[in-house]
């Protein structure tokens, strides 16, 4: 019978567990990747054998048990190496990152040269792949700090970030303090007093202006004006002052002559600012009368107005080489075919190469001047001039509306320049920029009769004592009207000097006053004594001149009153005899009565304030004023002899009837209206409708516009916002808006505003109610519409939108950066760098190549540094050296790797273990040396020799203590203790039922059988029998032969 015996192989699967430094999917910054791998692996391969084997058996012909042969196969498993190419997946660093040490993941960013922007520089330390500097943020600072962001910078007033920085600024009246951050107050008042002319008030951020007691402010907010202007000094006209009620005045000039502009003084019209004068082009003004002249290139025509072109090509003067083009107000030259225009722009020149310097030709299409580069033509501009969008153009630079120019006072803007000038008054410094005061009277141009006062801008008249100024301001004529007052030509020269300019304290004349009595006198030029006294050459005693004594009392003239006499009177003047100095009362004629005498008598009432009754017969009037009774007159008429029409408001017989005219005469016989002008219907008590005035209505309004409106008295225009004039046919003037033009604009950065409504029609590049703010970051142009193109950080103009690029960019929208070799603003700086170094584009530092450092880079690496400006810290171990431009490393003898990190492997030694060790056995030798290094039990040069029976371990100089002879192991020298023997040195045999090596097996014999201490075979004792004695015999069968050995 075949025995089938298998072989089996037992498999033990054990899970793939990734040890700390292992990368996997879950870990940060790791990335998975797909790669192709020779794969090996053991293929089973099942294989059998076949073989005889004894056996025992039964049925044999002569005895029950006989020995026979069996053929018995057996199976077993064997192995063989195979090899595959599969596409294994594998997890690595994403690009940028790395690990260190044993750290789970990928959790520091590479950093190289251009890693980290604005200056930031690689961080050797910590877990930030760059080192920021301060105002950038960012793993690769690549990101601005807003430091307002936080506390508002620290700033009291408004915080600006800026690229990498920041700085405050202040409101409008404050300034900033020397910590660069706290505002600090600005008194205006300090500087000219705030240009207030009389008071001056500072406040927090700003100031304001006030008026002494009896004037008002202006709407200029810093002008004072005196109440009732006019009886001030004329209002401070040169010419008339015009009463305008309602505490306004204005003050006109003579025919031809004109307003200045601080609207007192006046001055000749200038004839070219109406349609220039007539003139085709320039209009000049001499002396009022308009004289017209053409720009270069034109001629005055015989009506010396209009302007013709001048032909210079007809002239043959203007040194073309081949043709001349006129143009209007020029010339233009021009050449053959095969020629070009010289640089001079009039020779001709044959083209015969190509022209190698842009500026030659065109003037490389400047304007003005023209610079070739490398690049080509760059174009700039004269003083005065400043660049267009297209680079090539220079336009005019308003220094006045940029506030760029020097005036003081007026600036006149022209092509390349500007001119200053001075208000009325003043005339313009040696430096062309300050004004100095012009002194009239030093110079004798006042024009004033007797004395002269100097004042900043303008001048005063005064006179000497016993004289008063006339209404022009000018001329002196006597205080005093008598046929006693001298000549002026027999006063004697000398007295001129004596004489003190004589102040009347708070008297104002409205009109020419009629002196009643003047007894004020701020010093007395009369003696004390009441003696006839020399005065002026004539000698007279006061009762003569009609002088009180008292001395600086005023008695105010005729219907005013109070302090000073300023206040008019209100009485009805025909119908009072005075009014009282002190409060103003009215003293009624007989006849009148009422608070300002403005009523007659009523019928049957007579004499003082009427307060008498008429005693007169059938009701009968009497005469107001006498009492006295008349007979009836004709309706309208009253009086002794009927000879006086009725009075005011009265009307028909006996003048009884009461008029019901409201803004009108009524009829002293019927009663019927006469309506005073502006003013209509049956009583009078409708204004005139729109677009008529005057009396009855019976005149049309003469104002500009659709409306017609004017005053329904005078016909005066009521001008609608943005107009002034007579007719409102003048538009406000620049800098002035609303109703009459009394308001000021507001508008600032050169700012216009709307003439009617005030509204500030920002230039390009401001925005906001008066223009005060610029376009923010990112826009430019009329109201800040258009979207700058200025890339990587540039900043555009306002204005033009012109991009204004960081250093290191170039191009229209700073989208290029510096060529190599150029650095800095416009990348006009040229790099320094040596032995391949790279200068930064922004400032020009150098960053240098592979093994090189310094500013210039200029110096090699030191040892233990390499790379990029030396900045890599060699990482070669074991006294490995690294070469200053890869940062590869060198090993020294018995090591290898990319660090040299590795010992030479077991077997090799020497320069990049490339020598095999010369040991039996491979074994393992010095790395270093190659010397070899015998294992515990071997000796010998080359480690050839065991160590002899008795010693073993390293060199084989130690001895063993195994018993009896037994032989040690000569590595570790355990005793190797033959079958049946037991303990440390073999002393001990096996005891309790044990045997084999170290007595480790358990003897199974059974039925006392006594067990082998050496191979554990039974002794069976009788009548048992078997490997285990657990077999018993019968008597009756005969035993088998013995088993041989083995089987």
């Amino acid at each position: 019978m075949s025995v089938l015996v298998a072989a089996l192989m037992l498999c033990v699967c054990f899970p793939h567990i990734a040890s700390s430094t292992q990368l996997q999917p879950d870990m940060p910054n790791v990335c998975e990747e797909q790669e192709v791998q020779m794969m090996g692996f053991a293929q089973p391969c099942v294989q059998a054998f076949t073989r005889m084997v004894k056996v025992w058996k039964q049925g044999c012909s002569h005895q029950r048990w006989c020995m026979g042969y069996e053929r018995r196969t057996a199976y077993f498993t064997a192995y063989r190496q195979v090899y595959s190419m599969e596409l294994q997946t594998v997890y690595k660093c994403c690009p940028g990152w790395t690990q260190r040490g044993d750290e789970r993941g990928c959790l520091h960013r590479l950093c190289s040269a251009d890693t980290c922007f604005n200056e930031g520089r690689c961080a050797h330390t910590g877990d930030e792949v760059c080192e920021c500097p301060g105002g950038f943020q960012g793993t690769r600072c690549q990101y601005d700090v807003n430091e307002c962001e936080n506390s508002n910078g620290g700033c009291e007033g408004t915080c600006c970030n800026t690229i990498g920085s920041f700085y405050c600024k202040c409101p409008e009246g404050s300034t900033l303090g020397l910590d660069g951050r706290t505002c600090q107050d600005i008194d205006e008042c300090e500087e000219m007093n705030g240009g207030c002319q009389q008071n001056c008030v500072n406040s927090l951020g700003s100031y304001y202006c006030e008026c002494s007691e009896g004037f008002r402010m202006h709407a200029d907010a810093h002008t004072c004006i005196a109440v009732k202007s006019c009886a001030v000094k004329n209002g401070g006209c040169e010419h008339r002052c015009l009463d305008l009620g309602d505490e306004h005045y204005r003050c006109e000039c003579p025919p031809q002559y004109r307003l200045k502009s601080d609207g007192k003084h006046c001055e000749l019209k200038d004839p070219c600012l109406n349609g220039n004068g007539g003139c085709a082009q320039v209009c000049i003004n001499d002396n009022g009368i308009p004289e017209c002249s053409c720009r270069p290139g034109y001629t005055l025509t015989t009506d010396r107005k209009r302007c013709d072109d001048v032909d210079e090509c007809e002239s043959g003067r203007i040194g073309c080489a081949h043709g001349c083009v006129n143009t209007p107000g020029s010339f233009k030259c021009v050449c053959n075919p095969g020629f070009e225009l010289g640089v001079d722009g009039k020779q001709c020149y044959r083209i015969e190469m190509e022209i190698v310097n842009g500026c030659e030709k065109d003037n490389g299409g400047c304007t003005h001047q023209c610079e070739h580069t490398n690049i080509g033509p760059v174009c700039s501009c004269n003083r005065g001039y400043e660049l267009a969008d297209d680079l090539r153009m220079c336009i005019d630079t308003d220094e006045c509306e940029t506030k760029e120019s020097c005036c003081l006072h007026d600036c006149k803007n022209y092509a390349g320049g500007y001119e200053c000038s001075c208000n009325p008054g003043y005339t313009l410094s040696v430096d062309g920029c300050s004004c100095n005061d012009v002194n009239e009277c030093s110079l004798e141009t006042s024009g004033c009769n007797h004395y002269c006062i100097n004042m900043p801008g303008s001048y005063e008249c005064f006179c000497r004592e016993g004289f008063r100024l006339d209404h022009n301001q000018h001329t002196c004529i006597p205080l005093y009207v008598s046929s006693l007052e001298p000549d002026e030509d027999d006063e004697p020269e000398g007295d001129e000097e004596e004489l003190e300019v004589l102040r009347l304290p708070d008297l104002l004349f409205r009109r020419p006053p009629q002196l009643l009595q003047y007894t004020s006198a701020l010093h007395s030029p009369y003696d004390a004594e009441d003696t006839p006294t020399s005065y002026s050459g004539h000698t007279r005693s006061r009762e003569q001149r009609g002088e009180l004594t008292v001395i600086s009392t005023i008695t105010c003239p005729r219907w005013t009153y109070g302090s000073g006499c300023s206040h008019d009177c209100d009485c009805v003047q025909e119908n009072s005899l005075r009014c009282d100095a002190q409060n103003g009362s009215c003293t009624c004629k007989l006849g009148y009565h009422g608070d300002r005498c403005q009523a007659g008598c009523d019928a049957g009432f007579y004499g003082t304030d009427c307060h008498q009754h008429c005693d007169c017969p059938d009701g009968a009037s009497c005469d107001p004023k006498t009492g006295k009774c008349q007979e009836e007159c004709p309706p309208g008429f009253h009086g002794e002899e009927c000879q006086l029409g009725c009075p005011e408001r009265r009307y028909g017989p006996r003048c009884e009837g009461v008029c019901e005219c409201v803004n009108g005469v009524c009829d002293h016989v019927s009663g019927a209206c006469n309506c005073t002008s502006g003013w209509t219907g049956t009583h009078c008590e409708k204004l005139c409708v729109q677009g008529r005035y005057g009396p009855n209505c019976s005149h049309m309004c003469a104002c500009s516009g659709h409306q017609q409106l004017c005053h329904h008295v005078t016909g005066r225009c009521t001008c609608p916002p943005g107009y002034y004039g007579n007719h409102c046919q003048l538009k406000c003037r620049e800098g002035t808006f609303g109703p009459d033009c009394k308001k000021r604009c507001r508008c600032v950065n050169g700012g216009r505003c709307d003439f009617k409504t005030g509204t500030c029609l920002c230039p390009p590049g401001y925005l906001g109610a008066n223009c005060s703010t610029t376009c923010p970051a990112g826009s430019y142009g009329k109201d800040c519409a258009k979207a700058c193109e200025c890339g990587e950080g540039g900043r555009c103009h306002p204005v033009t939108g012109r991009c204004n690029c960081t250093s290191g960019r170039m191009g229209h929208s700073c989208q290029e950066v510096c060529p190599r070799g150029r650095y800095g603003a416009q990348c006009r700086g040229v790099c320094a760098c040596v032995n391949g170094g790279v200068c930064d584009p922004v400032d020009g530092t150098c960053r240098c190549g592979l093994g090189s450092t310094g500013t210039h880079c200029q110096e090699v690496c030191l040892p233990g540094r390499y790379g990029a400006n030396c900045e890599q810290e060699c990482v070669c171990q074991n006294n490995g050296t690294c070469d200053r431009i890869t940062g590869s490393c060198s090993c020294a003898h018995g090591y290898y790797g990319p660090t040299c990190q590795h010992q030479c492997p077991a077997g090799f030694f020497g320069v990049l273990c490339s020598y095999r060790c010369n040991c039996t056995d491979a074994r393992t030798c010095d790395h270093v040396t190659g010397h070899c290094t015998c294992p515990p039990g071997y000796t010998g040069e080359r480690c050839e020799k065991r160590c002899v029976e008795g010693t073993f371990g390293v060199g084989c100089i130690r001895q063993c203590k195994c018993v009896d002879g037994v032989p040690c192991d000569p590595v570790t020298g355990r005793c190797l203790c033959p079958p049946g023997r037991t303990g440390e040195y073999c002393d001990k045999e096996c005891v309790n039922g044990s045997f084999g090596p170290q007595c480790s097996l358990q003897c199974h014999c059974a039925h006392g059988g006594q067990c082998d201490q050496r191979n554990g075979r039974c002794a069976c004792s009788l009548p048992w029998h078997g490997p285990s004695c657990q077999d018993e015999f019968s008597l009756a069968v005969s035993l088998p032969p013995k088993r041989r050995r083995g089987l």
